[in-house]
């Protein structure tokens, strides 16, 4: 008799879940990652990185698509394109069965349309793209490749941006608007993810001007991510300056100008940087943003990523939103929960 009576209490929420869920779409979001470098020397941690992920991995497993920003390439040998400079200018080269890491933790999709996706030119990119795919995992950005999903009957389109070779560019705001409308036409929810942005604590703030970091031009973000939300996108997903920066609610659709870091292994993270916010969205079958919460994790230099109880990430985000967009702001809580401020 209690063994019926559970049974069916579990059926009864599972159906009420399903219920409260069909209608809508949860998509849960990160900022960087790159899980230790094997170049020009090895910084890697311990375990092959299995633990990097462990204390999160439940937050990242509830959504109907997690998505991340891989940062560098999937790689054994090859031959960097790059003039490696402290301070100025790195190369990753992360070993390609830290993939593994990743599909634990439950991504469904890998941007790679950022600075770092030519650190080992085509070679790099090829041998990238070929480890998530055996892995199961979908990719975007490389020559404008998108993702692409289905989720209880819609078709879901990831398009990627980022001011750097060999992906579509944040630069080109027409172009941009083009390709998103033609995705959005032929799709029920599209995403747009971009790397842009001024990078440091320098950048926190958000504002509606052309950035540049160290003299290269990284875009005017709010700019670009109204206007593809003119042309059809659904939600914008930014990420590239290390930080976490505002949220904003545009025509009823989420903007998230930084996720900032979500785990760099190895670097200094003893400040903001640190801070590693997990954005939760859910839409509607149109696109429309319902709700959300931003769960707040931390990695600090050289330790894996863990639960934030302080709830730092949210209250940064929600200090940032309010003073840089203080008229089209969402509400966010304290704790992190986001939800559409009511009308006046």
């Amino acid at each position: 008799m209690i063994k019926n009576t559970l049974r069916f209490l579990s059926i009864s929420i599972i159906l009420c879940y399903i219920g409260l869920h069909a209608d809508s779409l949860t998509v849960t979001c990160v900022g960087d990652i790159m899980m230790g470098s094997s170049y020009p020397s090895n910084n890697l941690p311990p375990d092959s990185g299995c633990n990097l992920f462990k204390d999160v991995t439940y937050l990242m497993h509830t959504a109907d698509l997690t998505l991340g920003n891989l940062e560098g390439t999937l790689l054994t040998g090859g031959v960097c394109t790059k003039k490696i400079e402290k301070g100025r200018c790195y190369a990753f080269r992360t070993p390609p069965d830290f993939v593994d890491n990743l599909v634990n933790a439950g991504f469904d999709y890998l941007n790679l349309a950022n600075n770092h996706m030519n650190d080992f030119g085509q070679g790099g990119i090829t041998a990238t793209m070929n480890t998530l795919k055996n892995a199961g995992l979908s990719y975007g950005g490389p020559h404008g490749s998108i993702g692409e999903f289905v989720v209880r009957g819609m078709n879901i389109a990831i398009v990627s941006f980022a001011t750097s070779p060999n992906a579509h560019t944040v630069f080109k705001i027409e172009e941009a608007q083009r390709i998103v409308a033609e995705h959005a036409r032929s799709h029920d929810i599209t995403i747009v993810s971009f790397h842009g942005g001024g990078e440091g604590l320098k950048y926190l703030h958000t504002k509606d001007t052309f950035e540049y970091f160290m003299g290269w031009p990284r875009g005017n973000v709010v700019k670009f991510a109204r206007a593809v939300i003119d042309s059809g996108a659904d939600l914008v997903w930014g990420h590239g300056p290390h930080v976490p920066r505002a949220l904003e609610l545009y025509k009823d659709r989420l903007i998230a100008y930084s996720l900032g870091n979500f785990c760099t292994w190895g670097f200094n993270l003893g400040d903001e940087r640190g801070l590693a916010p997990i954005l939760e969205v859910n839409m509607d079958t149109t696109g429309m943003f319902l709700s959300g919460r931003v769960h707040s994790a931390e990695q600090r230099t050289y330790t894996n990523l863990r639960v934030d109880t302080l709830h730092r990430a949210a209250r940064l985000i929600r200090r940032l939103s309010l003073e840089d967009f203080p008229q089209s702001t969402p509400s966010i809580s304290e704790n992190g929960l986001i939800s559409v401020p009511e009308k006046e």
